[in-house]
């Protein structure tokens, strides 16, 4: 195996050791202190070394280690380490060698004074007033504290390491002049510190892309403050850019890390993008909302919330993603230095049936946005609070932005067994069809429902209580959530196993009800579930598949028409929405259907390898349940298993016999075998 020592502890440094590390080539990677190692993620074939080296132990490690090539991915500032990584190469002899030199950032330097060291900064520091927020790390800190006065004024940014801190105690700063924190930080953090610590000048190095040194200088101009930079130390040592670096890699490692640029891999940020959350309206938005959009160069929302923001940022009425994104592409595009603040205005709480998913999806992978999500209120929060609920013990769900085909069933499912239901909806056409489905659920299962409906919560809100008879004659009184709670609510069943007499029946062949459950047992269904009922009948299996979770879809195959009747009476008189009549012959009737996850045959007409053939060519992993009565059909269903090389057919024979009176006695009576045949295509 291939091996690289890598002198690391910065972006370029861990970017190098992913990426051979990806190619198989083993890393030992060198860093300073503990503290260097933390962003390092433990992998096979990386060894981590913590602590100083000089040149012989770092020739030491060389000759222990023979590796293939050296590589020094040190800070730009760490003079120390790069000339006796030099020494130590001198010392060693022949070893490929590869120094990274980090490129100089694009920014706009009107309010940038250059020094040539700490010193010469401190100081030039001495001449200005107000506090100064200090970004050199801890080794200079004692330079810029020499002098009393200007080191009463400096609030110092560093890592949150115990040897920095030890190092500010020991400059002589005391807690409140101390900001120990992690990196990277974009344009608005350093924007907020920056008003946070009332600073007049920002002090920094000249640290080079990858270092956050321009969102720095950009959050200095825009803060109207003086930007005090530390220009590197001058050397005459050669290095490569990290393309150049990696492209060399790869020619003395036979590797291909090169087709991964660092701008690939480290972007540079041109949006903070934040998703934010408008509450019930303006004055339920929180105070982290309220900084975003008084720092927004342009904000993203519905009219109906634009109109309570007053900001000198551009407006843009749009809250679906199709319509934001192109915008904030082409204005990315745009951005040469620097970077702008983007808010995206959501109603109610951005993880809650909320816009705000489909948006960071888009945007999470794309470097050149920086994306912050901003959580608010929901309007079923606020509903709760005011009509004195909770809601930890709730159906919750949307049908707002929600096809109806997608949330009828599962209001149905919740209204007849939960006893209470937040549901948000998109005005009064939604209350309306809730309010139908609750009375006819009321007639069918004697249930009975209280609704309160918080209409434009916090924006001249209408609190109304009502029943279901009156929510299905709601107006449109505007955006509304509802609060259901039924106070006879069912019990759910959990397994399949209806009695037979549950059902309404004809001389249609219905699949007993022990043979019911088996099967769908056998087909062992799952959430969101899409399902076929071959040669339905009297719609039985179809109806036990649907009422298990609102979440399956199932498509009742049948082509008699007194069964099509029958299946339709059977559906309604349960209330399924979920469970779809397919009127026609299969496989024929199968074609336009969506792919399904699990299949039941009840009934082939004859044509169950065509069946099967079809339920193949649709996808892989679907699970197939076949019920079979005659020696035939065993016979013909034991052929199509070999000829499609099923492996793993699990057959049962269930012979079934009840009890029935006669007289004062109790008979069992046997019901014909039925062969259950469950297997995976």
């Amino acid at each position: 195996m291939k091996k690289a020592i890598i002198f690391g502890g910065t972006t370029e440094g861990r970017k190098l050791s992913d990426l051979l590390l990806d190619q198989k080539v083993k890393v030992v990677y060198c860093v300073a202190t503990e503290y260097g190692k933390e962003p390092i993620e433990d992998r096979e074939g990386l060894d981590v070394r913590i602590g100083r080296m000089d040149s012989d132990e770092m020739r030491d490690l060389f000759g222990m280690e023979n590796p293939d090539v050296v590589i020094d991915a040190t800070h730009p500032f760490a003079e120390i380490v790069k000339k006796e990584i030099d020494n130590a190469l001198f010392k060693a002899g022949a070893v490929p060698f590869v120094r990274v030199i980090r490129q100089s950032v694009e920014a706009d330097l009107s309010n940038c004074t250059f020094f040539d060291d700490s010193k010469s900064c401190a100081k030039a520091l001495q001449n200005t007033s107000g506090n100064i927020f200090l970004t050199t790390g801890s080794k200079e800190l004692a330079t810029f504290c020499e002098n009393e006065e200007v080191r009463k004024r400096i609030i110092a940014r560093v890592i949150p390491s115990v040897e920095s801190l030890n190092l500010c105690n020991e400059s002589g700063l005391s807690g409140k002049q101390i900001i120990a924190m992690q990196g990277p930080f974009s344009l608005t953090m350093n924007r907020a510190q920056i008003r946070e610590c009332k600073a007049s000048v920002v002090v920094l190095k000249n640290s080079g892309k990858g270092s956050g040194e321009a969102e720095r200088i950009e959050a200095a101009r825009l803060e109207g403050i003086k930007c005090f930079v530390i220009n590197r130390p001058i050397n005459n040592m050669e290095g490569l850019t990290f393309d150049e670096a990696a492209m060399e890699i790869d020619r003395i490692l036979t590797t291909n890390i090169s087709k991964k640029g660092f701008s690939e891999i480290t972007p540079d940020v041109k949006i903070n993008v934040s998703l934010a959350a408008f509450g019930m309206g303006f004055g339920t938005i929180t105070e982290e909302v309220k900084e975003s959009i008084a720092n927004a160069d342009m904000i993203f929302g519905a009219a109906r919330m634009l109109t309570y923001v007053e900001t000198s940022a551009k407006k843009y009425p749009y809250y679906l993603a199709d319509d934001i994104l192109p915008v904030l592409d082409k204005k990315a595009k745009e951005i040469t230095h620097g970077t702008c603040n983007a808010v995206v205005l959501f109603s109610g709480d951005t993880g809650f049936y909320s816009g705000t998913k489909k948006l960071y999806e888009a945007l999470k992978n794309d470097g050149r946005f920086k994306t912050t999500i901003m959580p608010g209120i929901s309007s079923v929060a606020a509903l709760a609070a005011k009509i004195g609920e909770s809601y930890e013990d709730a159906v919750i769900m949307s049908t707002h932005g929600v096809k109806e085909e997608a949330w009828r069933p599962k209001l149905i499912e919740a209204a007849k067994y939960s006893d209470k239901i937040f549901t948000l909806t998109s005005g009064g056409k939604d209350v309306r069809i809730i309010g139908e489905i609750l009375n006819e659920l009321e007639d069918k299962f004697k249930t009975k429902y209280e609704i309160s409906a918080g209409y434009n919560l916090y924006s001249n809100e209408k609190i109304v209580k009502f029943g279901a008879m009156k929510c299905a004659t709601a107006p449109d009184d505007g955006l509304c959530v509802l609060f259901i709670r039924n106070k006879k609510p069912l019990a759910k069943r959990l397994t399949p196993g209806l009695s037979d007499d549950d059902f309404l029946r004809n001389k249609t062949p219905m699949s007993k009800e022990e043979i019911r459950a088996l099967s769908i047992c056998k087909l062992g269904l799952t959430k969101d579930a899409i399902v076929y009922d071959i040669g339905a009948g009297s719609g039985s299996v179809s109806v036990e598949m649907g009422l298990l979770n609102p979440s399956i879809n199932v498509y009742a195959i049948e082509f008699k028409e007194e069964a099509c009747k029958l299946i339709r009476e059977n559906i309604n008189k349960f209330s399924l929405s979920n469970v779809a009549l397919v009127e026609g012959v299969a496989p024929d009737a199968m074609a336009d259907l969506p792919t399904p996850t699990h299949v039941f045959i009840g009934g082939s007409g004859g044509r169950l390898e065509e069946i099967l053939k079809l339920l193949k060519n649709k996808g892989k992993g679907i699970r197939v349940v076949v019920n079979a009565v005659t020696l035939e059909t065993i016979a013909e269903v034991n052929r199509i298993l070999k000829n499609f090389a099923i492996s793993d057919a699990d057959v049962v024979q269930a012979s079934i016999s009840k009890a029935k009176t006669i007289g004062d006695y109790n008979v069992m009576q046997a019901q014909n075998p039925v062969y259950i045949v469950a297997f995976t295509i």
